[in-house]
């Protein structure tokens, strides 16, 4: 293969890595609205929706494995691959997450009750970011940028500690039913783990740009 086409397959790869992102991002927004506006019809669209989040990993992924069986890649192409088949697990999880919140809605739809919801609409924010944050470092081999994505989980995992304890003082407190406290907090809960894998396509982005996994930033 000429190299000029074989660059051309690695953009069309970050292209489509790129649309994946921009779905899960998508569906991350919809399923927290439906379940700030316990919107069991757009909760639902979201949980099929999901499905759209598998096909686009499929097709990565066999792309990838089409360009690595046949070209056998070295050096820092196989590892711009390699980071993509990564990323891509990383994706489709985050499109499982988003689904997941989705169901909760569908589940509590007879609860009606949408308080304590500040903190997870900023939690929601900036786990977007960091993900479209991660995507950019990715398509400019920006490793600064891939760092501060890493860095920023600290601050979704402080919000997600605000949540948890503002919960446990409204049960103590008797100002929040038990049960809508446990949807909260899985709610809160999936979107911390949304971080944790924004962080995972941070970290593999340093690893196509060095060859290593950066974990002293």
């Amino acid at each position: 293969m000429q190299r000029t086409k074989f660059d051309s397959e690695l953009e069309h790869l970050k292209l489509d890595l790129v649309k994946m992102g921009d779905l899960v991002i998508e569906n991350i927004h919809e399923s927290f609205r439906s379940f700030l506006d316990m919107n069991t019809e757009l909760a639902t669209m979201i949980i099929e929706k999901d499905k759209e989040v598998n096909a686009c990993e499929a097709m990565i992924e066999k792309e990838c494995l089409r360009i690595i069986l046949r070209e056998q890649p070295v050096a820092k192409d196989l590892r711009l691959i390699t980071s993509v088949l990564k990323m891509i697990t990383d994706l489709e999880r985050i499109g499982d997450h988003a689904a997941d919140i989705a169901k909760i809605t569908v589940f509590m739809e007879t609860e009606k009750q949408n308080t304590k919801t500040e903190d997870l609409t900023e939690i929601t924010g900036k786990t977007q970011d960091m993900i479209r944050d991660a995507l950019e470092s990715f398509t400019s081999l920006d490793i600064q940028l891939a760092k501060a994505v890493i860095k920023s989980d600290d601050e979704v995992d402080a919000l997600f500690d605000k949540v948890r304890n503002d919960v446990v003082k409204a049960i103590r407190m008797q100002t929040m039913d038990a049960d809508y406290a446990i949807y909260l907090m899985m709610v809160a809960k999936y979107l911390e783990r949304i971080g944790d894998h924004a962080v995972n396509i941070g970290e593999w982005v340093i690893f196509a740009i060095t060859g290593a996994h950066n974990y002293d930033i």
